[in-house]
């Protein structure tokens, strides 16, 4: 018997979930198309009945991750009656934080695979800037931003990020990867938040 479009929807999403999680979590490298299936609890055979392609899942991850953050950076910048910049300071410390560096599995795609989607293939690589630019837009609007809202954005954006990739790399000197996010959370805040 067939399964049901609701089954096949639900198995899809479990697959993209897992999926959006590993690649933050290993890398598109470090995570097979087997391997993954395994996670979801599936059988390897089956990834192809939901995707053309593991770039093209690679791409819907990136996207999917890429939306989740900034609907958490756009609920931050939306809560309370502060002004512009107390806003613009709760979104950098929503993003530069300990927790970001810790758990790239559910943090931001970019400072997670940035560097490696660079090579990937043009659906990703697409995907990866339409969502960094979606990304920088929604996170402007959200924050009230007018004119020179998106390349404010797009620095604040790229320096998060850079911070979040930079602390990661020195995670085995806890010291200098602590240091590096308390730097550059209140560098940021001086350029961005003053």
């Amino acid at each position: 018997m067939p399964l049901s479009k609701e089954h096949k929807a639900a198995t899809r999403e479990r697959i993209l979930s897992r999926a959006a999680a590993l690649f933050r979590r290993d890398g598109v490298d470090g995570v097979s198309v087997p391997a993954l299936m395994k996670e979801a609890g599936l059988t390897h055979g089956g990834f192809y009945a939901h995707f053309s392609s593991k770039d093209a899942l690679i791409a819907e991850a990136v996207e999917r991750s890429l939306s989740e953050t900034v609907d958490h950076l756009v609920s931050v910048a939306r809560r309370g009656d502060e002004d512009g910049r107390e806003r613009v300071a709760d979104v950098i410390d929503a993003y530069v934080n300990p927790e970001h560096r810790d758990h790239p599995e559910v943090g931001c795609a970019v400072a997670a695979l940035g560097a490696e989607t660079s090579r990937g293939e043009a659906v990703v690589q697409k995907a990866m800037a339409d969502g960094a630019r979606a990304s920088a837009e929604r996170l402007g609007a959200a924050l009230g931003g007018g004119d020179q809202a998106l390349d404010d954005m797009l620095g604040l954006y790229a320096g998060m990020i850079g911070a979040i990739v930079l602390a990661r790399a020195c995670r085995d000197d806890e010291a200098l990867s602590d240091r590096v996010i308390d730097v550059c959370r209140e560098r940021l805040k001086k350029t961005f938040a003053a």
